[in-house]
């Protein structure tokens, strides 16, 4: 399939790139944000989802050309265009004021050890917070249920807070140098080459820290049940006493004290009580329910 990459309309139905951006990121004036965005991801997998249905999942039922309509799209917004648009064809052009580019077709690659020679949409996926240097590299490759960040961490500076997922499996792979792994209440020194795995489920805490004397480079490295990122997840802070409560319609934090054992909702469940902040209980009349008594 190729695609042609243009700000006018044609006679042909277009993939309406210059509404969505607009839906997606209002006010932009067609500037990708940064890689602090929320919307990356609802973007990606809209425009993901219209190629697939326009390509017929399969590269022998692909159409020979669609025609893709943008706004005026700085150079960091069309590489990312470009790079989603790659991996659904196999040419792809820009037509601008009747002149046809070059093909502008890219591969799905993206730099683990070096920061030299990104492009532009690389380097607006990048984030620099206090010692630390955070580079997404989804959706820049695809927005599929991996989603994978290369974090270089000065001599001092921390991936994250010690914490557990309940929903991602997370894996971290250490590209460059030597740190200390806090897991579950002991630690250990990893080193280049080492792969550290946390599945979701058993409470499994992590935490790496660049204290070995020189800078690191990590690969992490989630795997999430689906494409959208908003599966609910209980993301549990032991240093901090919370739990991260979030997804689609679920945003909260509380502190990890108020959670107590499901025994006692299990015993109660066909009875009429109010739980309070401090795990007690009080009888409440309940349609439905004989008030509580012990």
């Amino acid at each position: 399939m190729k695609a042609i990459i243009t700000k006018e309309e044609a006679a042909v139905e277009q993939v309406r790139v210059d509404l969505a951006w607009e839906l997606f990121y209002p006010g932009s004036s067609g500037k990708l944000p940064d890689a602090g965005s929320p919307n990356h991801y609802a973007f990606a997998n809209w425009l993901w989802t219209t190629l697939s249905m326009r390509s017929g999942f399969m590269r022998k039922d692909t159409a020979d050309e669609i025609s893709v309509r943008i706004p005026e799209l700085d150079e960091a917004a069309l590489k990312f265009l470009v790079r989603i648009l790659s991996m659904w064809s196999d040419e792809v052009f820009m037509i601008d004021h009747g002149k046809k580019s070059g093909n502008l077709w890219t591969f799905p690659v993206s730099s683990l050890t070096s920061n030299e020679s990104l492009d532009a949409a690389e380097e607006r996926f990048s984030v620099t917070e206090n010692d630390a240097r955070f580079r997404s590299l989804m959706p820049l490759l695809g927005p599929g249920r991996v989603f994978a960040t290369v974090e270089a961490l000065e001599e001092g500076a921390v991936s994250a807070r010690l914490h557990s997922h309940s929903a991602l499996d997370e894996y971290y792979i250490v590209l460059e140098g030597t740190a200390t792994l806090r897991m579950n209440g002991k630690t250990r020194t990893v080193s280049k080459g080492d792969m550290i795995s946390k599945q979701g489920g058993p409470d499994l805490t992590s935490q790496i820290i660049a204290d070995r004397g020189s800078p690191v480079r990590i690969l992490d490295i989630e795997v999430w049940p689906n494409s959208s990122r908003m599966s609910k997840d209980v993301v549990f802070y032991p240093d901090h006493n919370e739990l991260y409560l979030r997804g689609a319609g679920w945003h909260s934090v509380i502190p990890e004290s108020a959670s107590i054992s499901p025994s006692d909702f299990e015993r109660n469940y066909e009875s009429g009580y109010a739980r309070r902040d401090d795990g007690s209980w009080e009888p409440r009349d309940i349609p439905g329910y004989r008030k509580r008594k012990d």
